[in-house]
């Protein structure tokens, strides 16, 4: 093999894969990168076993071949070189000579055949999803997956298509993220419902970053494929049953406030200084026209702040997870959120004040 190609793309495509190569793993392999020369296209694989990406580019085939090459040493490499056109060739046994400027190096690589196989998504049409939609609904369930590995349901999200509607859901089981958005449905693929792992998410939310086209969804049994124009990401899926969600959704209806988005970040950050590494609450009291927000921490002291909100409803007093908070708040882009309490014990449903389709459930602490 004997491959040229200009280091911006290059670069980019070899960091772009980086969040699934496995640098300690039982199969030396996972640490490495398949790099295939066909025509004039240049494939560069990926994956630790359950999330793969392979990507392909443009460059100069002078000869066509794969070779499997350590991935975080030809990044490192690359990231260093100048700006110019890079040579690639492999050499006897297994080298890759690497030729940029006045620069050589050689890397030891791997027997190409000793690489995991892709599943091959070539005529599936699948779900056909907005880039952009999709990458926003992730970037807002993202923080809801839960971390906790004796819970496995929940360290992915759902993603349950049907009836011309997709939804992403995440829960950690103190706190639930619910988005949707509306589409028309692929070409022979009617409904879908599987739980996507956190990982696989992160890695395809970089993926369409800077894209704004189209992505294709397609069911591959235990495994997932997302197809975009010059990439794609293959997923395994997370076996068993996701919670009953719809259980714990609050009713948008009964006493509510609307808070500047602003206000309620900035108060909930001030306050948030005095909790320390404790699981203190975060008192919120609503009252007509204000909310007044308090901490109490019995090592360091109090703190309390006071906004204008727009409530008109009996007052209540109920305690947060301040942090629960402050993701959501982090992921709400309007100039105004609405909070519905029921009482202090039961789900509180927060909302952008003005736009449907993002929901999410957090649970209070006793105070």
């Amino acid at each position: 093999m004997h491959i040229q190609v200009v280091r911006g793309p290059f670069l980019s495509t070899l960091s772009q894969i980086q969040g699934v190569i496995e640098a300690k793993r039982t199969l030396p392999i996972l640490s490495h990168l398949l790099l295939e020369a066909q025509g004039n296209r240049i494939t560069i694989s990926g994956t630790d076993l359950d999330v793969g990406i392979q990507t392909t580019l443009d460059g100069d085939v002078k000869n066509e071949g794969r070779v499997a090459v350590s991935g975080k040493k030809l990044y490192e490499i690359t990231r260093e070189l100048p700006e110019t056109s890079i040579d690639l060739r492999w050499r006897e046994p297994n080298n890759i000579e690497i030729l940029c400027a006045k620069s050589v190096f050689r890397l030891r690589g791997a027997v190409a055949e000793d690489f995991p196989v892709f599943p091959d998504m070539t005529g599936d049409t699948g779900i056909i999803l907005s880039a952009s939609a999709l990458r926003t609904m992730i970037i807002k369930s993202l923080f809801a997956i839960s971390t906790d590995q004796t819970r496995p349901t929940l360290t992915g999200a759902l993603l349950h298509i049907s009836q011309g509607e997709v939804r992403i859901v995440a829960t950690d089981g103190h706190r639930l993220s619910l988005v949707k958005a509306s589409l028309d449905l692929g070409k022979g693929q009617d409904a879908l419902e599987v739980i996507i792992p956190r990982k696989a998410l992160v890695e395809l939310g970089k993926m369409l970053k800077d894209d704004s086209g189209e992505i294709q969804v397609i069911p591959l049994g235990h495994q997932i494929g997302f197809l975009l124009p010059q990439s794609r990401l293959i997923s395994r899926l997370i076996e068993g049953q996701f919670p009953n969600y719809e259980q714990v959704l609050p009713s948008p209806g009964g006493p509510g406030a609307i808070l500047r988005r602003d206000d309620f970040l900035g108060a909930l950050r001030r306050i948030s200084t005095i909790a320390g590494d404790r699981a203190t609450p975060t008192v919120l009291d609503l009252r007509a026209g204000r909310l007044l927000i308090s901490c109490t921490n019995v090592d360091l002291g109090e703190a309390r702040e006071e906004i204008a909100i727009d409530y008109q409803d009996p007052e209540v007093t109920v305690g947060f997870n301040a942090k629960y908070l402050l993701d959501f708040l982090g992921v709400v882009e309007e100039p105004e959120i609405s909070m519905r309490i029921q009482d202090p014990l039961s789900p509180a449903l927060f909302q952008p004040a003005k736009m449907e389709g993002f929901s999410c459930v957090i649970m209070p602490m006793r105070i």
